[in-house]
C-alpha cells in the first residue's frame, strides 16, 4: 500500500480536515486558510465551491508557480489534480471513495475502502496489505497495521466543522491534498486531543468562534519539537 509501509509517516498526516461531502457539509464554509509554522512558512489558500458546496478549486499563494488544485465530481467518480499530477476513483452511494488509483499526487492512502453501515471507514485494502480502523461513540480511536497501532484521543468539543478523518494541508509545492481524505467516509462527532504511539503523540488545541466553529488548531509535534497553526476564516 502506497505510504502504509511505515505508519509513522501517517502520525504526521493526522488532523482532521475539512469535509466536502453533502451530508457532511458544515453550515459555514471554509473559503480560506492560513498556514504558520516557524519563522519561514506563512501562506494562505483560497477555497471555492460548487453549487453543491463541494470544493472545486484550492489557490494557493503564487499560483503562477504553484499552480490550482483542482476536484472534478461526477456521479460515481471524482478526480483530484494539479497539473500532471492526480489521484482518480470510484465513489459509492453514499459519495465515499469506493476504490482509490494513484497518478502520481502525493496521497498517503490508496486502494479499496470499506466502511461500516454508519458510513465509517473501516478497513483499507491494497494488494495483500490492510489497515484497521476501531471506531467508539463515532470517533475513530485505533488504527492498526501489521505490528503498529496508533491511539486517538478526543476533546468533549462538538465536530461542528464535520471535518473529516485525515488532514494533510499540502505537500511539495505547496500542493493541497486535503480534500482526498474528506472522501474517506463520515466525519468523527469530536475533534480530536492527540494521536501517536506511546509517547510520541502530536496533541491539538483550538479556538473555536460562538457558534462552535474551529478558527485555529494548533498542531502540537512530540516534545514540542515544533508548533503549525492552521487558521480559518469564514464566508
Amino acid at each position: 500500500m502506497k505510504t502504509l509501509k511505515s505508519i509513522t509517516l501517517l502520525i504526521l498526516a493526522l488532523l482532521f480536515s475539512i469535509t466536502v461531502l453533502a451530508d457532511n457539509t458544515p453550515i459555514k464554509k471554509i473559503t480560506k486558510i492560513n498556514v504558520v509554522s516557524g519563522e519561514n512558512i506563512n501562506y494562505n489558500y483560497t477555497l471555492k465551491y460548487d453549487s453543491l458546496n463541494r470544493i472545486s478549486e484550492i489557490i494557493s499563494d503564487n499560483p503562477e508557480i504553484f499552480g490550482i488544485t483542482k476536484l472534478e465530481y461526477a456521479t460515481n467518480t471524482f478526480r483530484i489534480g494539479k497539473g500532471d499530477m492526480y489521484v482518480s476513483g470510484s465513489l459509492n452511494e453514499q459519495g465515499y471513495i469506493d476504490i482509490a488509483e494513484d497518478g502520481n499526487f502525493p496521497v498517503l492512502l490508496v486502494g479499496n475502502m470499506f466502511y461500516n453501515e454508519k458510513g465509517l471507514l473501516s478497513s483499507i485494502e491494497n494488494g495483500n496489505e490492510k489497515m484497521l480502523f476501531t471506531w467508539k461513540n463515532d470517533d475513530m480511536v485505533q488504527i492498526n497495521f501489521q505490528d503498529e497501532q496508533i491511539d486517538v484521543t478526543y476533546t468533549t468539543f462538538e465536530n461542528k466543522n464535520r471535518f473529516g478523518l485525515f488532514l494533510k494541508i499540502d505537500e511539495d509545492n505547496c500542493t493541497p491534498v486535503f480534500p482526498y481524505y474528506t472522501l474517506l467516509g463520515k466525519a468523527t462527532q469530536h475533534l480530536p486531543a492527540s494521536v501517536g504511539q506511546g509517547e510520541q503523540k502530536i496533541s491539538y488545541q483550538y479556538k473555536i468562534d460562538k457558534d462552535g466553529f474551529v478558527t485555529e488548531i494548533a498542531m502540537i509535534y512530540p516534545d514540542n519539537g515544533k508548533t503549525v497553526f492552521y487558521r480559518f476564516a469564514y464566508d
